[in-house]
C-alpha cells in the first residue's frame, strides 16, 4: 500500500456538501476521500442534498481512482444528491477526466460546471440549495 497523494476538504452546509480538492490523486486518497465522504454525508441521506466540488487545485489522478469514482458517484445519487457543481477554471484536461467519470444529467440528477463559485452558489439556490460562494471559496483556504 502507498502513501496517500492528494488532498480533500469536506463540510457539510446544511443539505449541501462543499468540496476542495487538490493534488494528484492515487487510489489510496480516493479510497479515503470515499470513507469520509460516506460519513459526512450519510445524514442527508432521506431528503435531496447537493455537492458543490472546488476542482481549481486539483491536478488529475491516475487511472486506478477511475472504478471508485463511479462507484462513488453512483452512491450519491442512489442517496438523495440531486444537483452536483464543478468549479474550476477551464481545463481540457480536467474536462476530460472529470466529465468522463461523472455522471451525465438525467431524471433525478443534474451537474453543472462552473467557472466561479458566485455562478455555483447562484445556480444552487435556484433549486433551494443555499450556499453563498464566500462559504465555497472558504473551504479552500482553511
Amino acid at each position: 500500500m502507498f502513501s496517500i497523494h492528494g488532498e480533500w476538504k469536506i463540510e457539510v452546509r446544511g443539505n449541501v456538501v462543499v468540496q476542495w480538492f487538490s493534488g494528484t490523486w492515487n487510489e489510496e486518497a480516493i479510497i479515503a476521500y470515499v470513507k469520509e465522504f460516506r460519513a459526512k454525508a450519510s445524514p442527508l441521506k432521506g431528503s435531496p442534498w447537493a455537492i458543490v466540488s472546488s476542482f481549481e487545485d486539483w491536478e488529475l489522478g491516475v487511472p486506478a481512482i477511475d472504478k471508485h469514482i463511479e462507484e462513488h458517484c453512483q452512491w450519491f445519487k442512489d442517496n438523495g444528491c440531486s444537483k452536483d457543481c464543478h468549479i474550476y477554471t477551464k481545463s481540457a484536461a480536467k474536462e476530460m477526466q472529470l466529465e468522463r467519470l461523472i455522471p451525465h444529467t438525467d431524471a433525478y440528477y443534474e451537474r453543472q460546471v462552473f467557472t466561479n463559485a458566485k455562478d455555483a452558489s447562484t445556480w444552487l439556490a435556484s433549486h433551494g440549495f443555499l450556499i453563498d460562494g464566500l462559504s465555497i471559496n472558504r473551504i479552500a483556504n482553511k
